[in-house]
């Protein structure tokens, strides 16, 4: 099991961090029948499987061989419709499910901050289940604007979901269209993830930066300024030391590897073992508030 630097374990119990769950995070989750989502590949596929001219069929399955996912998913909801396309889209994320226990810890950790380019519901349902103390909902916001700034003044609960969220499905970023009109064509859209990068530290967990307009975001920023405080990514399996040393440079991100082996379970364990350390430090902080104010 890597070792957490102490830095990020006192962010998280001061709450200065915000955490970006990725597609990753989903996939460990099952839904109501006991099966899991499909992963994008798996889900523009069997989607591309419904289109009836065949040409068009075959250079949608040939996009998504070479990964280009934006461009397939255009061309499939061209090819199938508005209605159609929206049908099978709601039919397969808007599925009740049960949130993995990675979701939970997430939730565990209690940061003001959480930010995802999932559309599904898996994380608020894992809010509910961890947080049933709680009087108030957290602010859930489905699509990033001028109003979503509001958050850096004021002390409340935020998941944002920054690709939108399938139960205002409107609001989805997901065709190329789509990203072009909602990602790179909105200004607030940059301007407020380098706001969470200024003003947090950021943990992405189940991310692969792979995401054109978050990299780009990611990347001017550690351009801009290259002595900021470094943000942090879990990413499986053995990572070259130059794509550590890459990332460290360009984007002020430092890698946290793990083992991939038996579905993820060890970043389980990591977070599992994070949330101990998170409430041991809240701990050591209110006994030092309490000590300073009986000195006083």
């Amino acid at each position: 099991m890597p070792t957490i630097n102490p830095d990020l374990i006192n962010d998280l119990a001061q709450r200065r961090t915000a955490i970006f769950v990725g597609a990753g995070v989903s996939s460990g989750a099952t839904t109501v029948a006991g099966e899991r989502m499909k992963a994008w590949p798996d889900f523009l596929t069997e989607a591309a499987q419904s289109l009836e001219d065949k040409k068009l069929k075959k250079h949608a399955i040939d996009l998504i061989k070479s990964q280009d996912y934006l461009m397939a998913c255009e061309m499939i909801s061209r090819g199938l419709g508005v209605e159609p396309w929206r049908k099978i889209l709601t039919a397969e994320y808007n599925q009740r499910g049960n949130p993995s226990d990675l979701h939970r810890l997430i939730m565990k950790l209690n940061q003001r901050l959480v930010l995802t380019t999932n559309f599904d519901l898996y994380l608020e349902t894992a809010w509910n289940e961890v947080n049933t103390k709680e009087t108030h909902y957290p602010n859930i916001v489905r699509s990033i604007s001028e109003d979503s700034f509001q958050a850096f003044r004021d002390s409340e609960n935020y998941i944002f979901k920054i690709h939108g969220s399938i139960d205002q499905i409107d609001t989805v970023i997901f065709t190329k269209k789509e990203y072009t009109e909602k990602a790179y064509g909105n200004w607030a859209y940059a301007k407020f993830i380098e706001t969470i990068l200024l003003t947090h530290t950021v943990i992405f967990i189940g991310f692969s930066l792979n995401d054109p307009a978050i990299a780009q975001v990611i990347e001017s920023y550690a351009h801009n300024i290259p002595n900021a405080r470094p943000h942090y990514i879990f990413l499986s399996g053995k990572q070259t030391d130059k794509f550590i040393e890459i990332n460290k440079e360009l984007r002020r991100i430092f890698i946290i590897p793990y083992d991939p082996k038996n579905g993820h379970a060890e970043l389980t364990e990591i977070f599992t073992k994070i949330l101990q350390l998170v409430d041991a430090r809240r701990r050591e902080i209110g006994t030092a508030i309490i000590r300073s104010l009986e000195n006083n």
